[in-house]
């Protein structure tokens, strides 16, 4: 986690973009998340896709490992907030939009509750090793039928060290292969991409609903 503070520290933040993520607004109309629900978004950072969710009417609960992301999001967006000291963590709280600053891992389980979530980078901004203790993190905070958006982003692994890490399509089914469904939205060459040197670079979207 050091790594994250380091970037932010030293402005090496080539990952935050200045512009709502195409892919969730084509895709999030299709995971029917409920209307005016809180919806989760993991290691959010000052993500503009927070405020295009809440635009679409709904609350944001927001984790976030670096302090400074989470005061950056509200001082770029104009917003007041109040903070909060919670056991291990800090809540931001302004507008729709409440942000845990801490570790996510840690966070009680049952705390937020969420309808839905939305990942754009958090499964590959983590070390493999973690996943599991990630995808069980969703489970203890959302509720059961809540449904989410993932974005990923897929390579070999061996061609670049990460992060990000290299999120293959059979990953989420096996890591998302108890108590809940998967469905592949859409899959992406980012041949674009590809000055990165790598050989192959693919991004899909799934749709994942949690049912126990």
């Amino acid at each position: 986690m050091e790594f994250w503070h380091n970037r932010w520290f030293s402005n090496q933040t080539g990952w935050h973009k200045s512009d709502v993520n195409e892919l969730l607004v084509k895709h999030w109309p299709q995971i029917n998340a409920p209307n005016h629900c809180n919806v989760l978004v993991p290691l959010c950072g000052k993500s503009l896709d927070m405020v295009w969710l809440a635009e679409q009417g709904h609350t944001i609960s927001g984790l976030e490992l670096v302090q400074q992301a989470a005061k950056e999001f509200y001082s770029d967006n104009q917003l007041q907030y109040t903070t909060q000291d919670y056991e291990t963590h800090v809540l931001y709280n302004g507008g729709p939009f409440t942000i845990y600053n801490g570790n996510m891992l840690e966070i009680e389980s049952g705390q937020i509750q969420a309808d839905a979530w939305y990942d754009r980078a958090a499964m590959i901004a983590i070390d493999p090793s973690m996943r599991r203790r990630y995808v069980d993190q969703i489970r203890h905070q959302t509720k059961p039928g809540a449904v989410g958006l993932l974005i990923t982003f897929a390579y070999p692994q061996d061609e670049m060290q990460g992060p990000p890490f290299a999120l293959h399509d059979e990953n989420v089914m096996e890591l998302y292969s108890d108590g809940f469904t998967v469905e592949c939205l859409e899959r992406i060459e980012l041949e674009d991409e590809k000055g990165r040197g790598l050989s192959s670079l693919t991004s899909s979207v799934f749709k994942i609903t949690r049912v126990k």
